[in-house]
């Protein structure tokens, strides 16, 4: 980033949206150019949430809508180019892929900047919205179609697909493929020579295919929990680390003598909740319950919560014991879904429908390990094909990565209920100079919260080589399981 460069006062984040009417308008006649690009980047002014206390330049950039024919559609990308928070930025630039898929690194800026703050002493972060996300793209985002503990209704779904497309939005402009196009021509558009890249769960796809096609511009990657090219997200059984961690506490002595019926009550949940009364105008009955308890417990895992299961389970089974004993209304936990308030639901279904449901077309329902997931996706892409001519088409190995020497650092969660875990090992072979570790007791997002894992990070990205690192923090796997107040009466 140039020294001395005027920074304007910035407004909040709809700057974004006017910003994208007037490029519309300027484009019309001579488009405006960054001082440090050769290509349409054009300077806006940035959220004010993003100001208080940053150096912060923000851009809108112009790509093709369809990277097969730069000549027509042009979409525009928001861009965050946050300032070293030292004097000086003697380290490569750093790139924060977000996950999802579905995910707005603008949205969530102002989490990912104090998140890394450990890491931006010497270094710029850059921000940018993968197509199909954020501010730019709110008529992807389907919020309407999200109801009560974040159920995506099919109905509304579509009505927003058949909305987008009278807009002019196309489905098969949100892939993966484009989105690595984009970030390519935004290195060359910054003239940065190299950058590092952070790429977070669906984000490593994006980070595979720049080491495909832009390897030469990568410092070194550190993938977050990530969900691989060859990773199949849908193909596992997640609830298996409820398991493992219920033996960890069967283990652990203070934690067994506090909750010594967990095996037992974690087994019989289930079916005590199809038995008990819901309250009445409640949106699913009680046999969908125990669906719903089993992505709560998945949830806390992954969210980096893994003390809290064992108490949250004895309480459940203790609230719906007591609701059968009085034949009373039970009321469900509040929900702890695996965020898609977050998500881009049209890009979402976009990749998705493409990436993962199409890869399980030939297994049946019997073969599924995650039979009423892949069953709502099946549902929901088979009428998004019939509404649209413009779904995602895969060339065919699109799933194999391509080999890179460049320093990559890979960490994960023992307990992630997103990705699975052991998956990394199909693909680690790709990375002839890498460092693999898993975080015991981990979740999805290690890097956000784990200090084992924010302690390597700092080293790797500072310039540690892979091999030399020590990752002996990696090696305690204390977890203290703590009663909650309920439990503790």
């Amino acid at each position: 980033m140039k020294a001395g460069r005027k920074r304007q006062k910035r407004f909040f984040l709809p700057a974004f949206l006017l910003a994208f009417v007037l490029a519309g308008l300027l484009s019309l006649s001579a488009p405006l150019r960054a001082e440090d690009s050769h290509v349409p980047l054009e300077p806006v002014d940035c959220p004010a949430s993003a100001t208080e206390g940053q150096d912060v330049v923000c851009f809108i950039f112009h790509v093709p809508s369809d990277w097969n024919d730069i000549a027509n559609r042009p979409m525009q990308l928001p861009v965050m180019r946050f300032a070293p928070l030292g004097k000086g930025a003697s380290l490569p630039p750093l790139l924060i892929l977000a996950g999802g898929p579905g995910q707005s690194t603008i949205l969530l800026q102002k989490s990912i900047v104090n998140n890394l703050k450990f890491l931006r002493q010497k270094r710029e972060i850059i921000l940018m919205d993968q197509r199909g996300t954020g501010p730019l793209a709110e008529a992807l985002q389907c919020s309407d179609a999200l109801g009560k503990g974040e159920i995506i209704d099919s109905d509304k779904l579509i009505d927003c697909l058949k909305k987008a497309e009278s807009e002019g939005y196309r489905l098969s402009d949100y892939r993966t493929d484009f989105a690595v196009e984009d970030y390519r021509a935004l290195r060359y558009a910054l003239k940065i020579d190299k950058w590092a890249i952070i790429a977070s769960s669906y984000g490593a796809r994006v980070a595979q295919g720049l080491v495909r096609r832009d390897d030469k511009g990568i410092d070194r990657i550190l993938f977050n929990g990530p969900l691989f090219l060859a990773t199949r997200l849908f193909d596992w059984k997640p609830e298996e680390k409820v398991d493992d961690l219920i033996e960890v506490c069967n283990d652990d002595d203070a934690c067994r003598g506090a909750f010594p019926d967990l095996y037992w009550d974690y087994q019989r949940l289930p079916f005590a909740m199809r038995n008990v009364k819901l309250a009445e105008g409640e949106t699913f009955p009680a046999s969908a319950q125990p669906f719903f308890y089993q992505n709560r417990l998945d949830a806390l895992l992954s969210l980096n919560k893994a003390a809290s299961v064992p108490a949250d389970i004895t309480a459940t089974a203790h609230s719906v014991d007591e609701a059968l004993k009085q034949d009373s209304i039970w009321s469900p936990p509040d929900p702890l879904p695996q965020s898609m308030k977050r998500i881009s639901l049209l890009m979402h279904f976009a990749i998705s429908c493409a990436e993962e449901v199409e890869r399980l077309a030939d297994q049946s329902e019997l073969d599924l390990l995650q039979p009423l997931t892949v069953g709502f996706y099946r549902q929901a892409c088979e009428r998004i094909k019939r509404e649209t001519t413009h779904t995602v088409k895969l060339k065919k190995g699109w799933d194999q990565g391509a080999k890179s020497a460049r320093p990559t650092l890979i960490l994960n969660g023992e307990l992630d209920t997103i990705v699975r875990p052991d998956a990394v090992a199909e693909t680690l072979p790709l990375f002839s100079d890498a460092a693999w570790v898993t975080i015991p007791f981990g979740g999805h997002d290690v890097l956000s919260i784990n200090l084992c894992a924010r302690e390597l990070a700092d080293r790797f990205l500072a310039g540690a080589e892979p091999e030399a690192m020590d990752t002996a923090c990696a090696n305690n796997r204390t977890l203290a399981f703590t009663l909650t107040a309920q439990m503790a009466k």
